[in-house]
């Protein structure tokens, strides 16, 4: 048997390169279940010399003791942080907090499989360490990684994004730092109620509170999740409400400019059949093609659809953007009012929002169009826009700092969608962003 191994065993040391395996494996399930920093490159390759650095390191370093232990720890703490940091997209409080979990992660399972094999090992019940090691880490690591793999597998396709805050952070780190700690306190002292100086016992604590301190993580992973659901319904429905209330407004506005423009226009034709002089008969002309512009434009079958298109299209000539609107209103009588002016006016809000960043006011277009399609109504926007845009899950995501506060409209799009048995997606092509929304028409 290898002298190390047997040393080892003896004195309750577990192998560096168990931890090292094991933190390799928990940063790999993050990684993999987190968005990407760089989608169009492969995220594993600049991972190798990383997990080769941490390997050798922790085998040179294992056994060390007192203030080098603590040293060492720092540095497997860096080492686990820049492989998280390069490969997964967010801030410095997400990444620190992916680190966190992986490290405690990789604590749990290094420590269990130990166990398992030194209870192996200590009952005699094999007589080849190396296969029998070998066998253990794999099952031991495969149940626990396996777990914690579909685990967090199931947090992915909620396709929920929440803020890590600084409080909820300084929480984090301190429920690990307590775990960690009270984990190895029998390395550093004996005699104290809370440790022991018996390996059986020495594994049994280290891997009852790493245990702890994974539930404890998870647990306030799935507070952290299910308050960020919470927001996100109450704020949807707080926008659908308002946008409802944007579009009755609009409506009430619009009414009114269409009588003005009508009273007015009737009164300018009086004026022009009294009028002789031709230089104040061309100023009522004028007066005529610039009050055009209010007389409501939109005659597409659906009443909220033309109450949407008609105020933003306002929007539009305010802001020197060019819309052009081809829309079947009679195709989507079977929505609901509310969802037909929430769905129109973030597409629209967004596209106006892309578009009024160019600088070039021939540039800033927008395309709509609402037709059937077999047994499909398909909502096409496509706008022109200028920057960079991020796509999660064929959806844009928000580029404002705080995404517990923006990114609600393409989520209430979504969602609109979706309670019509439908879907969405976009796209950005040479300059265009692209929205297609198709749903069924209910038969």
């Amino acid at each position: 048997m290898n002298q190390e191994l047997i040393q080892a065993l003896q004195v309750g040391n577990t192998p560096g390169y168990w931890y090292s395996h094991a933190y390799i494996i928990a940063s790999i399930i993050y990684i993999f279940n987190n968005p990407k920093k760089n989608k169009e490159s492969n995220w594993v390759l600049p991972q190798i010399p990383i997990w080769v650095i941490l390997e050798v390191f922790m085998i040179l370093t294992a056994g060390q003791d007192g203030i080098l232990f603590v040293l060492v720890m720092l540095v497997i703490g860096f080492i686990n942080f820049f492989s998280i940091s390069i490969a997964v997209e967010g801030d410095i409080k997400r990444k620190i907090y992916y680190t966190i979990r992986t490290f405690i992660l990789g604590e749990f399972a290094g420590s269990l499989g130990w166990q398992v094999y030194y209870f192996i090992f200590n009952q005699k019940y094999i007589s080849h360490i190396r296969i029998a090691e070998a066998s253990t880490m794999f099952i031991t690591y495969a149940i626990v990684f396996g777990i914690a793999f579909f685990a967090e597998k199931r947090h992915q396709k909620s396709n929920r994004e929440f803020d890590i805050t600084g409080r909820a952070l300084s929480g984090i780190a301190a429920t690990a730092l307590a775990t960690y700690a009270f984990s190895n306190l029998s390395y550093v002292v004996t005699n104290t109620p809370f440790t022991t100086m018996y390996n059986s016992e020495l594994y049994m604590i280290r891997t009852g509170a790493d245990f702890m301190g994974v539930v404890l993580l998870y647990m306030y992973h799935e507070l952290m999740m299910e308050s960020a659901e919470k927001v996100e319904a109450l704020t949807i429905k707080h926008m659908l409400e308002l946008q409802y209330s944007q579009y009755q407004a609009s409506e009430q506005t619009i009414e009114l400019v269409n009588q003005k423009y009508h009273d007015l226009k009737h009164q300018i034709r009086m004026l022009q059949r009294d009028m002789v002089d031709d230089e104040r008969s061309e100023y009522l002309d004028q007066m005529m093609k610039e009050i055009r512009h209010y007389e409501a434009q939109y005659k597409t079958g659906n009443r909220i659809l033309d109450t949407v298109l008609s105020s933003e299209a306002m929007k539009c000539q305010s802001k020197g953007i060019e819309i052009t609107c081809v829309t079947d209103g009679y195709a989507i009588e079977f929505m609901q009012p509310m969802d037909i002016s929430a769905l129109f006016f973030n597409a629209l809000d967004n596209a106006i929002e892309g578009t009024e960043k160019i600088e070039n006011p021939k540039e800033r277009l927008i395309y709509l169009t609402v037709d059937k399609q077999k047994s499909f109504i398909r909502i096409h926007v496509e706008n022109t826009y200028t920057g960079k845009i991020q796509f999660r899950h064929h959806l844009p995501v928000t580029t404002k700092s705080n995404k517990n506060v923006h990114g609600y409209g393409v989520k209430s799009m979504k969602q609109i969608a979706e309670k019509y048995g439908g879907s969405i997606r976009a796209e950005a092509v040479d300059g265009w962003f692209k929205l297609y929304i198709l749903i069924p028409i209910p038969r």
